[in-house]
């Protein structure tokens, strides 16, 4: 008895195929790629302050650079992975990632630059960007009468005004 099949290109196409193939080569890749290591960071804004805080574990002090030019804080620094000269031990499974990172970020214009502050300790980076005073938001009273600017700027002009129109 003879079966009657279908051929296999014309149930699958080729390019799905190898498309297939090209994406789970980008996801293995992925896994090795010492290149891929970006770091966790937030960032919190407070009346007075932003405070920051970015995830580095592994990394020493020595190994995270900070720069601010012209209001764009970068942080910058390399994780290395540590090996074994010992030829007896191979890797089952590899998902740190390790090399080379730079983050970049925009502060605004309300931010004094000369006086953030940082600090590291545990694998956590923390950054401290206090706001300018003129950022800072202030209360506003509410005067009443003829006072301060508004009696040297305005003076009489009110009774002045009354008193320039004409009924006819």
């Amino acid at each position: 008895m003879r079966m009657l099949t279908t051929p296999y290109w014309t149930t699958r196409s080729l390019a799905s195929d190898v498309s297939s193939m090209f994406a789970e080569m980008d996801r293995l890749a992925k896994v090795y790629d010492e290149r891929d290591f970006s770091p966790a960071c937030e960032i919190v804004e407070a009346d007075n302050h932003f405070y920051m805080s970015m995830d580095l574990p592994g990394l020493k002090k020595e190994d995270v650079k900070i720069d601010i030019t012209e209001n764009v804080l970068t942080v910058s620094g390399e994780r290395k992975r540590e090996t074994n000269s010992s030829d007896s031990q191979k890797f089952q499974l590899f998902e740190r990632r390790y090399g080379y990172f730079k983050r970049c970020f925009t502060l605004p214009s309300s931010v004094n630059t000369s006086q953030v502050e940082a600090r590291y300790e545990n694998g956590v980076l923390e950054l401290y960007i206090p706001k300018l005073d003129a950022a800072k938001p202030r209360q506003i009273q509410i005067q009443t009468g003829k006072t301060g600017i508004f009696e040297r700027l305005l003076g009489n002009k009110k009774s002045d005004d009354i008193k320039d129109v004409n009924v006819q």
